[in-house]
């Protein structure tokens, strides 16, 4: 009996998949987990005309721009950040506003946090102890800072050793001790802190190697108290970079001892603050990524992480200026792991010696 038409065009269907080729003669790499070699990104970054074909790439990859609303926002306000509700920070199970966001990507999770007044500060020790934060960073310089000033950071944590600062709560409150203070030699302050919640249920079975008593808990805060995250007026613009690089060398090396010595499944986020958590934030996050293993990849895609940022957090990386400061700040950590050395050098005198052919747009001297 003859086959059907229509199962003749079955099987054709059939063979005529079978013939495509499985794959295409010029396949698009990767780059998002390829990324370049650290001579090649070096060496795009010593040329000012690639230099700024990167910076118009990347800037393309964000989820808006920001200078024409902050020529209407008050000076004493913080910048209103849209965020997702799948990123949103909630604290409590009334999910009280709280302005911070989690930024998750390859299993490491960070929360983004604006500096706080001294009406909301207690938000962020709610936060810290509803996802058992054992790591914070603040990113505000020390004139940034005001215990007094709305329109500057309050001082939310004592910075005295056996100073003590006592948080009320809807129902209970916090009791937070300086434990010890340690100078930088990059320009920043280390804490050691005690938190203590006096409403916090007993759990006799806990494994947290940072539990002192059931309800204590020690908490290292790094305060880059140095970086104003302004472009300076004169000298060299990008000289603070270093000091950036290894300030944030430094707390991913906590940030690891934490990791190691967690004996549970759950992984705690590290906070990031600063004033509005668009800039310096988004630095951070960059470099703090990068740190995770640097030493045993060959390849990095930073402009990726960059495009990754500014996608999840509107206003990241505002301009120019943030840029080359982010993209400084990760050449100094490729050097200091001896990526290539030479090549980084080179990128690094180009990006300060032709910085200002440029034109900077209005937020560069936005403290963030």
């Amino acid at each position: 009996m003859a086959p059907s038409k229509s199962k003749e065009k079955k099987e054709m269907a059939k063979t005529n998949r079978r013939k495509q080729p499985a794959t295409s003669k010029n396949p698009t790499p990767n780059t998002a987990s390829e990324g370049q070699a650290p001579a090649d990104l070096a060496d795009q970054l010593s040329k000012a005309k690639n230099r700024a074909q990167m910076y118009e790439l990347v800037k393309g990859h964000a989820a808006g721009t920001v200078p024409e609303f902050l020529k209407h926002l008050p000076e004493c306000v913080r910048l209103p950040i849209p965020i997702r509700d799948a990123r949103r920070f909630k604290v409590g199970q009334d999910e009280e506003f709280f302005p911070g966001q989690y930024v998750r990507m390859e299993g490491a999770e960070y929360i983004i946090v604006q500096a706080p007044t001294k009406k909301n500060y207690p938000l962020i020790w709610r936060a810290v102890q509803q996802d058992r934060v054992r790591l914070m960073v603040c990113l505000c310089h020390d004139e940034q800072m005001s215990n007094s000033d709305d329109s500057k950071c309050y001082t939310y944590f004592p910075t005295e050793p056996e100073q003590t600062m006592e948080v009320d709560q809807k129902k209970g409150k916090f009791t937070i001790v300086c434990k010890s203070r340690d100078g930088l030699s990059m320009g920043a302050t280390k804490y050691e802190v005690e938190l203590t919640d006096s409403e916090a249920i007993v759990d006799k079975n806990s494994d947290d190697p940072n539990a002192v008593n059931e309800k204590t808990c020690r908490i290292l805060i790094f305060h880059m108290n140095t970086w104003s995250g302004q472009k300076p007026e004169s000298g060299n613009v990008l000289e603070q970079a270093l000091n950036v690089a290894l300030f944030f060398r430094e707390v991913k090396k906590h940030e690891m001892n934490i990791l190691r010595k967690s004996m549970e499944n759950y992984v705690s986020p590290v906070m990031l603050q600063s004033f509005d958590g668009i800039n310096r934030s988004a630095v951070a996050w960059v470099a703090l990524m990068l740190l995770r293993d640097v030493e045993k990849r060959e390849c990095f895609d930073v402009p990726n992480l960059m495009k990754s940022i500014m996608k999840w957090r509107m206003g990241s990386i505002s301009n120019y200026y943030q840029f080359c400061f982010c993209m400084a700040v990760c050449l100094h950590i490729g050097k200091d792991v001896k990526w290539c050395k030479n090549d980084c050098n080179t990128a690094l005198a180009d990006l300060t010696a032709k910085f200002g052919e440029r034109k900077l747009n209005e937020l560069g001297n936005l403290a963030v």
